[in-house]
């Protein structure tokens, strides 16, 4: 239980690091004069190593050792923060965000491979569907934290946090005892080609990540242009994202009930991504009142949520085996990220050419198209392919 919790640490801290520029934003634009275009590309900066090396992180990080390069991962995150602190033009900050990049990748890479290599049995499936609340869970404990510290000490001193959460969390690492189910033969060995079952289940992942992470990040613009103050937008978009955990921790109980290969899990995942595309059609549309918008957008994510719960938990046994664990995760970090860096300009420039109406059909089609994909991914799997 130590290291799953530790692992899951690993990634909280990564997805802290989306969080804190998002708090720090304002601060770090007023004082190095930069404008939305460049702090929303800074922001996006740390996807851009997951987007472009998830799957190449996933065949040589074996080689390197999963959990040597979680302790470097969290360290390039710590350091990437240190190197912010110091910055005084965009150059450096974007250097610096491109180290936390490259930490941000490995972490998300690697430790959900350990965490499955941690768990076994029911308890791994119960383990990856907490994983996959890392996400909501980092970036509403990243906000909260920065904004409070940089209120009190500036921004700067406020990246101390990372610095500290880096070294913690590497000396945490580094006193685990060695895994014994992980043998160097298995960390070394070529992880082999991933089927059909594999690739439908993170495309169809990439297709509902366009669509979410769309909808977070232009969520407090919709919200306002409805008259809904810009902190209480805040807090509605942080109950949106904080809505994946409880949606999480009942796909976790539907794994437990019913077994990853059971038709309650195909069941699940559709309607899950079916019932939330309906739902961005009352959220993201023109003329809509913001007192409406905002709970309706809390419930897309309440119901969105199971589907990426379930995904996690299938990809133990999408991937086959232990030694292509760390592939499959790599490709499924790389749809991800892809779909995280491409959901907000698209969704902004479908809003800006057709306006919200459009965007949420957009969302509606995406959410729609993911769900043959991922039944695919179940057949396969159920049949045992």
């Amino acid at each position: 239980m130590r290291r799953i919790v530790l692992y899951y640490a690993c990634g909280v801290f990564a997805a802290a690091q989306l969080g804190k520029f998002a708090a720090l934003s304002p601060l770090i634009a007023r004082e190095l004069h930069l404008g939305l275009a460049a702090m929303a590309a800074l922001t996006s900066l740390l996807e851009v190593c997951g987007a472009l090396l998830g799957g190449v992180a996933g065949h040589w990080l074996p080689r390197l050792g999963l959990r040597r390069g979680l302790s470097l991962a969290v360290l390039s995150l710590a350091a990437g923060s240190a190197a912010a602190a110091f910055a005084q033009d965009v150059t450096t900050i974007a250097l610096a965000r491109l180290l936390e990049s490259l930490g941000y990748l490995i972490v998300v890479v690697a430790a959900p491979v350990l965490i499955a290599h941690a768990a076994h049995g029911q308890r791994q499936a119960a383990a990856m569907a907490l994983w996959s609340t890392f996400v909501p869970v980092g970036m509403a404990v990243g906000a909260w934290a920065y904004a409070n510290a940089a209120g009190g000490v500036g921004w700067r001193t406020a990246q101390a946090l990372s610095v500290a959460g880096g070294v913690l969390l590497w000396l945490g690492l580094r006193t685990l005892p060695a895994e014994p189910e992980s043998s160097e033969d298995d960390e070394h060995r070529h992880p082999g080609r991933t089927g059909l079952l594999l690739w439908a289940l993170v495309a169809s992942f990439g297709a509902y990540a366009i669509a979410e992470v769309g909808l977070l990040a232009l969520l407090p613009s919709l919200l306002t242009q409805g008259g809904m103050s810009l902190g209480a937008a805040g807090s509605w978009t942080a109950m949106a994202a904080l809505a994946n955990v409880p949606a999480s921790a009942f796909g976790a109980w539907l794994l437990r009930r019913h077994g990853a290969r059971s038709t309650t899990i195909a069941v699940a995942m559709g309607c899950s991504l079916l019932l939330s595309g309906l739902c961005f059609l009352g959220v993201m549309r023109d003329g809509g009142a913001a007192s409406m918008q905002a709970p309706l957008a809390v419930m897309i994510n309440l119901c969105s949520g199971v589907f990426p719960s379930l995904v996690f938990a299938l990809l133990p046994l999408a991937a086959g085996s232990k030694e292509r664990l760390s592939l499959a995760s790599g490709r499924l970090t790389q749809f991800g990220a892809s779909g995280a860096l491409l959901g907000p300009p698209l969704m902004g420039a479908v809003v800006e050419q057709g306006g919200w109406s459009a965007a949420g059909g957009l969302s509606l089609l995406l959410s729609v198209a993911a769900v043959p994909m991922a039944l695919l991914a179940w057949r396969r799997l159920h049949r045992g392919q």
